[in-house]
């Protein structure tokens, strides 16, 4: 049986590429010949939409209410499954729910894949909570900017309160930089402000960082995976140095 590693894609500000880091990971890592499981908990449905799913009638919310068996839900594409997400994901973050729903929908596929991403919402709310207790492993993807430590200190108080309650084997694999420029002073500065605040709290920062590049957007809007659409592309050689970096890790 596989030792299946859980992975959520985390940080509760939008616009820092969890859904772009979470597909690319999962295409490049499924290109290794890894099992990999993708779940879209996103009611924006971002990374059901990039890879062209068309999600059956079973979705992530028949999931998390116990309607169904992930079998009945997940879709096969050529590099990773996927779980889609629909608009109904929503009614979770306003309604009190357990968090452990997400870890006892998904309990089946442990086992069957090498690893499991989880996108998650721009929000510490319960579908946040509920990526966090079913997972082993957390990516913080933030940009260098001047606020970007302030999103990650209020994530981890959340990351800390649910491993300390719910998830004791919970941990921050790595702080991703995203849509970074080395060419720029200030890039370069900051980056070494989140490089030293990762220190002070013993967290890691991933030795790749991902630079930007319109063949994201493009790729999206085509409903491909930058493995597929642009290998070639700046971001797209990062994020296959960034799943090598994670395979080496494990």
């Amino acid at each position: 049986m596989k030792k299946t590693k859980i992975i959520s894609i985390c940080l509760q500000k939008g616009g820092v590429g969890k859904s772009t880091t979470a597909q690319t990971l999962a295409a490049y890592i499924g290109n290794e010949r890894e099992k990999v499981l993708l779940i879209d908990l996103d009611a924006q449905q971002n990374v059901t939409f990039s890879s062209g799913v068309e999600p059956k009638e079973k979705t992530a919310s028949d999931i998390l209410g116990g309607q169904c068996n992930p079998n009945e839900a997940i879709v096969s594409l050529s590099h990773y499954d996927i779980l889609p997400a629909d608009r109904y994901l929503s009614n979770v973050e306003s309604t009190e729910v357990p968090s452990d729903l997400l870890k006892n929908g998904i309990s089946s596929c442990i086992g069957q894949y090498d690893f499991i991403l989880i996108d998650t919402p721009p929000a510490l709310g319960n579908l946040m909570k509920n990526a966090l207790v079913a997972s082993n492993f957390v990516i913080i993807p933030i940009e260098a900017s001047a606020y970007s430590l302030q999103g990650v200190d209020e994530f981890l108080h959340t990351f800390e309160s649910i491993r300390d309650a719910e998830n004791k084997e919970l941990k921050v694999l790595g702080i991703l930089l995203v849509k970074y420029h080395d060419r720029t002073i200030i890039n370069r500065n900051l980056k070494e402000n989140i490089i030293s605040y990762a220190n002070e709290m013993g967290i890691n920062v991933f030795d790749t960082f991902i630079r930007e590049s319109v063949a994201i957007r493009e790729s999206q809007v085509l409903q491909k995976d930058l493995l597929d659409y642009s290998p070639r592309s700046k971001p797209a050689i990062d994020y296959k140095k960034l799943s090598k970096e994670i395979l080496r890790r494990f």
